[in-house]
């Protein structure tokens, strides 16, 4: 008789237990949740950006030059969800590519833009084949696209212009993707590895790139980030992915000083960086590790 009470006990607080798993699994999906989250993952030498609407759509631009990628998505995702919505590539150098390879293998991606930029090393022919593998649908960006990612968020794609990629792309990192994340007031530069040459020709045509949070373009190299590309955008925040000690010595002090008014945030320094916006707000969490 004890031992039949001591069953019944156990399989109540088994049934208890799995009603506030899902009721907090409900929860947890189901919440209405007004921000948009943008993270700059601490990759090291390079670049990383992981997007989350409100409605839990997740974007992922870049990954890095290894697998950390699959750590810090791992800490960034559910770990019931196993979809990544929109992969984007902003160009195929392996700092930004090798770490998309891992996410292909892991993750089930809806759809990929690329620059259409292509590449003859070994880390490439896996990237493509793992496409082909998977019958993902590839985007070419293209400037003037807009990408709707949520209602009232969107990614204008800014560069590249196909007609002009091949006289541009030499070397790789002005084959970047270069986009606008707009939700509501807040806007978002990312730029890839672009150099001055593309930032001269983005100058020329009269774009609207104001924009509160600037992803600075090549790690803060003196490649690139020139003043009056830097004054267009007019950024408040800045922010350089860049490992620690790396042996290019990014970011340069030129292009430090010409961020001087803006406040500069740094993977190497600040590890992970998280920035929350309702649209008309934004606040700004690192995460060191």
């Amino acid at each position: 008789m004890f031992f039949i009470k001591r069953k019944i006990k156990y399989f109540i607080l088994i049934i208890l237990f799995s009603g506030a798993v899902f009721i907090w699994f409900a929860i947890f999906t189901f919440a209405d949740n007004e921000f948009l989250e943008v993270c700059f993952f601490d990759v090291g030498q390079g670049d990383s950006i992981f997007i989350e609407t409100p409605n839990r759509k997740q974007i992922l631009i870049d990954g890095g030059p290894d697998k950390t990628i699959l750590e810090k998505l791992n800490k960034a995702m559910p770990f019931y969800d196993r979809t990544i919505d929109l992969l984007i590539l902003t160009h195929p150098d392996a700092d930004h590519i090798t770490g998309l390879v891992s996410a292909l293998e892991y993750y089930d991606v809806k759809y990929i833009l690329t620059s259409g930029i292509e590449n003859d090393t070994a880390v490439y022919k896996k990237w493509r084949d793992l496409i082909k593998e998977k019958n993902i649908p590839l985007i070419l960006a293209q400037s003037g696209q807009k990408i709707f990612l949520d209602q009232d968020i969107f990614l204008e794609i800014i560069w590249p212009e196909q007609s002009l990629i091949e006289s541009f792309s030499k070397p790789t990192n002005n084959a970047s993707v270069v986009g606008r994340l707009v939700y509501g007031d807040i806007e978002f530069l990312l730029t890839g590895d672009i150099e001055k040459k593309v930032e001269q020709h983005l100058i020329s045509q009269n774009l609207n790139l104001e924009s509160d949070i600037f992803k600075v373009p090549h790690h803060g190299s003196k490649t690139s980030s020139s003043y009056n590309f830097i004054k267009m955008i007019n950024p408040q925040i800045s922010v350089i992915s860049v490992g620690e000690d790396n042996r290019y010595k990014h970011p340069n002090d030129e292009v430090l000083e010409r961020l001087k008014d803006s406040v500069i945030y740094r993977t190497d320094k600040d590890g992970d960086i998280k920035i929350l916006t309702d649209g008309i707000l934004f606040d700004i969490l690192t995460i060191y590790e």
